[in-house]
């Protein structure tokens, strides 16, 4: 078997394996199960009346949507007053926020997230295998 086969093989099997995590496993779902706890609680704390946050659902994105009566300076504060954009974007784990009364922004799905991070982290493997454990010509010097 040539070698490019047995790369491509190891490629899907991995992106195969962080597909199952995210999707039948329920990881991304439940990630965004606790982004959204912390972020609920972030607008809690605001005490805020009305005003609510979900994670983007469809499809599932690292994206928090507010809605809900808040004017300018409670959504993006001013100076060294945050506003809850700031946050909720401070949380570690949040990619985005939006209100629904905004425009909507792309917003990279977190399947397309896992899979460039699996491929990566293959890539990173199979490049560390090659450095350090290929077979050795021997050199006669």
């Amino acid at each position: 078997m040539s070698p490019v086969v047995k790369f491509l093989i190891g490629l899907v099997v991995a992106l195969a394996a962080g597909w199952v995590s995210h999707g039948p496993l329920g990881r991304g779902a439940a990630y965004l199960d606790g982004l959204e706890a912390r972020a609920g609680s972030m607008v809690r704390y605001a005490a805020i009346p009305g005003v609510a946050v979900h994670m983007k659902r469809d499809p599932l994105s690292r994206t928090a949507i507010l809605s809900g009566p808040a004017n300018d300076f409670q959504r993006q504060g001013i100076g060294s007053m945050i506003g809850l954009n700031g946050r909720i974007g401070s949380i570690p784990g949040v990619a985005g926020v939006q209100w629904t009364d905004e425009a909507q922004r792309f917003a990279m799905p977190l399947l397309a997230e896992t899979l460039l991070l699996v491929a990566f982290a293959y890539l990173v493997g199979v490049g560390l295998g090659w450095v350090f454990f290929r077979p050795r010509r021997e050199s006669f010097l």
